[in-house]
């Protein structure tokens, strides 16, 4: 019973060390704009506290296309990732909250905040995912152009590791299949 009322307590507390992060570091209040952000963009950057789930044929590693911002303010993203080795499509919609940047997808534990942006050439997101007692974290870097300074980059990594994430969980997708041939002359 101690163990147990240990493990909750600390999930609570990793749960209030990842809310006071997002806070320090991402738009919430700072007057974002969602429509800016639209149109193509590339991935670049991925990180995760779970590197499995981004590493080649990992769940959560897919690659940008566009962003779309529909009438009712919600995000609509079109994403690729490869599935037994084909490129698929995917088109995820992310809900407005009352806060700026921030946006839930599909339920209330799917967390997804704009951290950071100049909208004219990258964006830094960050999700996190909570059910049933465990958490886990993804961000991305988003490039207008298939390539970022180092800055750019500098500044992502230093986001992820205020979000807990170790270096060694950033992968680099500048030269990953990004499905593109299934993008080619295409902005659905």
């Amino acid at each position: 019973m101690r163990l147990l009322l240990l493990l909750v307590v600390l999930g609570l507390e990793l749960t209030l060390v990842c809310v006071h992060a997002e806070a320090k570091t991402s738009l919430i209040g700072k007057n974002f704009n969602p429509q800016k952000i639209q149109g193509k963009w590339h991935s670049i950057l991925l990180a995760s506290d779970k590197r499995e789930m981004i590493e080649e044929h990992g769940s959560m590693r897919d690659f940008v296309e566009y962003i779309r911002l529909l009438d009712n303010s919600s995000l609509a993203l079109k994403l690729h990732t490869i599935v037994d080795g084909e490129c698929t499509e995917l088109y995820l919609v992310c809900d407005k909250t009352e806060e700026d940047g921030v946006y839930i997808i599909y339920n209330e534990y799917n967390r997804f905040t704009v951290l950071d942006t100049d909208y004219a050439d990258y964006i830094i997101t960050h999700l996190r995912h909570i059910k049933n007692g465990e958490t886990f974290q993804l961000m991305k870097l988003y490039g207008r152009k298939p390539k970022l300074s180092s800055n750019i980059k500098k500044k992502f990594g230093d986001l992820c590791q205020k979000h807990g994430i170790v270096k060694e969980n950033i992968l680099d997708l500048t030269e990953a299949d990004h499905c593109l041939q299934a993008q080619v002359g295409r902005m659905a």
